[in-house]
């Protein structure tokens, strides 16, 4: 690749932060292994546009549930192809937790298509991860079941962060997350932040995740809602999945391939993480190991796909958001998928 092909690999998709550069701060410096987190961000931001493949893959999502107790409007699930909704087993999880352990992996995400908490074994699904050595555990849930007597079991596993999903105020993020009641989230989430600082140690850091055409001037009412019982406030573009085919620059080189793998509640391995169909199948966790996939024929060969500006020829590269330019949906002031607004609050774009 050459040096003008570098400007073609976007690293992270673009989301935007409501916050005070003193509480993004603290949100990167305050992690449990600062130095290993630093070295993992490195390799993260730089690996894609050297195009090197590292030994392990930099990231692992498992996904401990592709049910959902929540049928939200904004959703991508209904887009899916492949409606197999089910929980993944607790012994393949720890099969691939032990690989990733033997490979001093940093990080590891507990879902993906559905809510986490739905799976049984979750409490213990993170304890096993922390215990055999993964630094940086987290999951992004709508916290409907996270209630006080499960968030104290959540800390006591030492998960590291939590992301909840929260869109807009009251009425209408009772109608976009029916059935919770917006007074229920809120206190969910309070009960999590005094706990965790009661008997966590200030873990895990909570972080919340809107989507931004939600807001409809409720942003500042929002940010000062929130701010004292979370360490970071975030906002998404709105995505119009049901498009079959997004705007794309063809040149563009994608960081996934570089960086994280994907395994599904049944141990499947997808080209990515956009891949929710499952069109492109590089692998099993049942048949594979994570490290034989990552450096396998077929993922080999979809890293050539992207540098040789081929990869509008998989069906799922058709369909990315991550990747669409530009991407659908209201940004702040926003005149380009590059802008920014930098107000009293400080918006400003973070890595997803």
């Amino acid at each position: 690749m050459n040096n003008n092909q570098t400007e073609y690999i976007r690293i992270n998709k673009d989301q935007f932060s409501m916050d005070t550069d003193e509480r993004l701060r603290k949100w990167e410096e305050t992690r449990r292994y600062f130095p290993d987190y630093c070295i993992n961000r490195y390799q993260w931001f730089n690996y894609p546009k050297w195009q090197h493949v590292h030994d392990f893959p930099l990231h692992v999502d498992f996904e401990v549930s592709f049910r959902c107790n929540l049928n939200c409007p904004m959703c991508f699930r209904p887009h899916i192809e492949c409606k197999d909704w089910n929980d993944m087993d607790f012994g393949l999880y720890k099969n691939g937790i032990d690989e990733c352990a033997k490979n001093n992996l940093y990080s590891i995400r507990l879902n993906w298509r559905g809510e986490p908490t739905v799976n049984p074994n979750l409490i213990e699904m993170v304890a096993y991860a922390k215990k055999k050595g993964i630094k940086e555990v987290s999951f992004l849930t709508n916290g409907l079941l996270v209630n006080k007597k499960y968030a104290k079991e959540l800390i006591k596993t030492g998960l590291d962060y939590i992301t909840y999903s929260v869109d807009s105020m009251h009425e209408k993020y009772e109608e976009l997350r029916y059935p919770i009641k917006f007074d229920q989230i809120t206190e969910n989430i309070r009960n999590m932040h005094e706990l965790r600082d009661t008997i966590g140690n200030g873990f895990p850091r909570i972080k919340i995740q809107a989507i931004w055409s939600y807001m409809n001037n409720i942003s500042e009412e929002f940010y000062a809602h929130f701010k004292d019982i979370t360490d970071l406030i975030n906002f998404n573009t709105y995505d119009d999945y049901s498009l079959t085919f997004m705007p794309q620059n063809p040149t563009l080189i994608c960081q996934y391939p570089f960086q994280r793998i994907t395994i599904t509640w049944s141990g499947e391995i997808p080209m990515c993480i956009s891949d929710w169909s499952l069109t492109t199948n590089i692998g099993n966790l049942r048949n594979d190991t994570i490290k034989e996939v990552w450096h396998g024929k077929k993922m080999s060969e979809l890293r050539e796909l992207h540098k040789s500006g081929r990869r509008m020829g998989l069906k799922c590269c058709q369909k990315c958001h991550r990747l669409a330019v530009p991407q659908i949906g209201n940004q702040p002031e926003g005149k380009g998928e590059h802008s920014y607004k930098k107000g009293h609050s400080g918006y400003e774009f973070q890595a997803d």
